[in-house]
């Protein structure tokens, strides 16, 4: 039986330590054990000490700019993916274009307009690859994926839908969440009726693959959607109100590997994108902090410097209506565990843990295939961490490159990719 390399890293230090009861105990990482038939993984301590593990240094490539050549200008970028001869494919939302970027960052081509015809856009709002670098795109105003060859050509347009599920249950497509083993997967949201008024964990998502061969979707499982306050008005009317640190569901995907959190714990559920399964979890015990009045005014702080460009010079009535806005919401008593969760090239798992806005993100905590944690690492400044729930630009992770969106001056986007040193 052949051994993770991770795991063989750690395998002489617990052999010897069975072997030697008299010297001190060797550090236990990660603890594994099973649950009728589940593979649970429970982090103890990281692999790596001090000045140990990966490190992203090293940039790249940088494509944007403020006010040169059009095609290097981005309006809204949702999404980049590395093609296999290191090509880059960039989906801008702002121009509905898919745009193709050499090994440098030099522009190659461009496909895509306005409109509902094949390889146009309502809303490019994701964009994908799958094996031989295939390009698939969502478009949620249109409910459609387009499948184009890495030339930009469209290959095939398939409506995003399953069968009775919108009259059973209510359910709409709404975000895509990535490309697993020819499937696109899809947030549907599950409206129904009848929840009660307060503060609830809805509405439902409930997760979709579509086979990109077939056009056939599969429901894959449902989750509780984020903590909000609803007020029912009638059978069907309601109101959906901001609850302040509510807890909410987040995904992660790429290699095979379906991640799932609920921000409430550290926990992260691997599922397949077949049929839905529990095929392993990976947990923490990390206790939730109390959300005091200093850390609200923290997040408020953040909301405001995100609203407004220099909140010095803003209308002091304007900040002042938007902090009363934010102080009459209702807050939860604790604060979410995590973030976000996302898979990379190789199916290591990187968690995020929870911050609030404006403050510096932590670095990333990062988990073995098979659940070992291996210790944290931190990326650059400014650079997108793609937050499904908030329609962040995505990240994505590959064998030895972050690839994702940064903002600099004048909130100018631009694609950069750097050096991922395993």
């Amino acid at each position: 039986m052949s051994c993770s390399p991770y795991f063989s890293r750690v395998l002489p230090a617990l052999l010897l330590t069975l072997g030697a009861c008299d010297s001190a105990p060797q550090a236990i990482h990660t603890i594994h054990t099973d649950s009728a038939g589940v593979p649970i993984a429970t982090a103890v301590t990281p692999l790596w000490g001090p000045d140990e593990g990966w490190a992203v240094d090293e940039l790249l490539v940088e494509i944007g700019t403020v006010d040169g050549p059009p095609e290097y200008q981005f309006a809204d970028v949702v999404a980049a993916v590395r093609l296999g001869n290191g090509d880059i494919v960039v989906a801008d939302r702002g121009s509905s274009e898919l745009r193709s970027y050499d090994a440098e960052g030099t522009f190659l081509w461009r496909t895509g307009r306005e409109g509902e015809g094949p390889g146009e856009f309502r809303s490019l709002d994701f964009l994908g690859r799958m094996a031989g670098d295939s390009l698939v795109t969502y478009d949620m105003r249109l409910v459609r994926a387009q499948v184009f060859d890495s030339g930009g050509r469209v290959a095939r347009t398939l409506p995003v839908l399953v069968p009775g599920l919108a009259t059973t249950t209510g359910s709409s497509p709404d975000k895509a969440v990535a490309v697993l083993d020819g499937r696109l997967i899809v947030r549907f949201i599950d409206l129904g009726v009848g929840t009660p008024s307060g503060i609830v964990r809805w509405p439902d998502e409930r997760v979709v693959a579509l086979d990109l061969a077939s056009g056939t979707g599969t429901s894959l499982m449902v989750v509780p959607g984020p903590e909000a306050m609803v007020e029912w008005r009638a059978e069907d009317h309601y109101i959906h109100g901001s609850y302040v640190f509510g807890k909410g569901p987040e995904y992660g995907a790429a290699a095979g590997r379906l991640a799932v959190i609920d921000t409430e714990a550290y926990a992260v559920r691997i599922v397949s994108p077949t049929d839905g399964s529990l095929l392993s979890l990976v947990r923490r015990d990390v206790a939730p902090l109390e959300a005091t009045e200093a850390v609200f005014q923290s997040l408020l702080d953040g909301v405001v410097e995100e609203v407004f460009a220099d909140p010095e010079e803003a209308p002091p009535e304007q900040v002042a209506l938007l902090r009363q806005n934010w102080t009459e919401r209702p807050r939860a008593p604790l604060l979410p565990v995590l973030r976000s969760v996302h898979v990379d090239g190789t199916g290591n798992l990187w968690v995020t843990p929870h911050y609030v806005a404006g403050a510096d993100p932590p670095p990333f905590e990062v988990f073995a295939p098979d659940g070992l944690w291996l210790g944290t690492v931190s990326i650059p400044p400014g650079l997108d961490r793609g937050f499904l729930q908030y329609g962040a630009p995505d990240l994505e992770i590959g064998d030895d490159y972050i690839l994702g969106v940064w903002t600099g001056e004048l909130d100018v986007q631009y694609v950069r990719m750097y050096r991922l040193n395993r």
